[in-house]
């Protein structure tokens, strides 16, 4: 069976896959992986099979935003994939946190359509304990510094800045648009899912990504900060097949 949108086939894929939302970041990702072949490209959907320290991995990019990601996590399990890391962005609420930091959220908060369309919003939208303790067993053992907290999954991009901080007050430490749906529907499908988040922009400074991507120094600061956690990631990997 070949699935509708990503267009791959059970072959294809492996227990654990790690889904970028930018499906120029699939390509990086597939430049860590050893034997790594592109698998498929329909749409928002770039896909790569590679190995990584002996432990085959997938890779596919979701696209922007709720919708583009569930139908991912509806196909890609559907193959057999049974564990999920999201490799992404987010812009930091916080002063503290800063362009090029790593976050790693242990929840989110449901401000999105598309998860709702699946369970009330009284469910909660949390990480898999086990992924996100090897996500930061990872960091560690790499030596990098990494931030945990709550994240705000929000449909707009272009939100009011005021808004957005007012979500700061209640302790969550950034915006993106899609670990929630990710969280929620791992959650429901009896799915492993966690997430990796370099931080772009810091609505807290007044610093948003869109205004800053003909910076040199902006450019290189989030070069390194992807590749490292992609890096964490794949350790993170590696780390949850160890302990398995």
């Amino acid at each position: 069976m070949k699935a509708v949108h990503i267009q791959l086939t059970e072959k294809d894929v492996t227990e654990y896959a790690l889904l970028p939302g930018d499906p120029g970041r699939a390509s990086l990702i597939a430049n860590f992986l050893e034997d790594a072949v592109k698998l498929a490209e329909n749409r928002e959907y770039i896909s790569y099979r590679g190995v990584y320290k002996g432990i085959p991995v997938t890779v596919c990019s979701t696209g922007i935003g709720g919708p583009s990601t569930a139908i991912a996590i509806e196909e890609l399990p559907m193959l057999g994939v049974k564990n999920f890391i999201r490799v992404g962005t987010c812009g930091s609420l916080v002063k503290e946190i800063d362009i090029g930091s790593i976050t790693v959220p242990y929840a989110a908060v449901r401000m999105n359509g598309t998860s709702t369309r699946y369970v009330e919003e009284v469910y909660p939208a949390v990480a898999d304990p086990s992924l996100y303790q090897a996500i930061l067993k990872a960091a560690e053992r790499l030596k990098h510094k990494v931030y945990t907290g709550i994240v705000l999954t929000h449909d707009r991009f272009y939100a009011p800045i005021d808004e957005l901080l007012n979500w700061a007050e209640k302790n969550v430490i950034a915006v993106e648009m899609e670990a929630s749906v990710f969280f929620t529907l791992a959650s429901l499908k009896g799915l492993k899912a966690a997430a990796i988040l370099a931080v772009d922009g810091n609505l807290a400074k007044g610093t948003r990504k869109d205004k800053l991507l003909h910076d040199r120094v902006y450019l290189e600061t989030m070069k390194k900060a992807i590749e490292k956690e992609i890096l964490i990631a794949l350790e993170a990997v590696v780390e949850h097949v160890s302990r398995s």
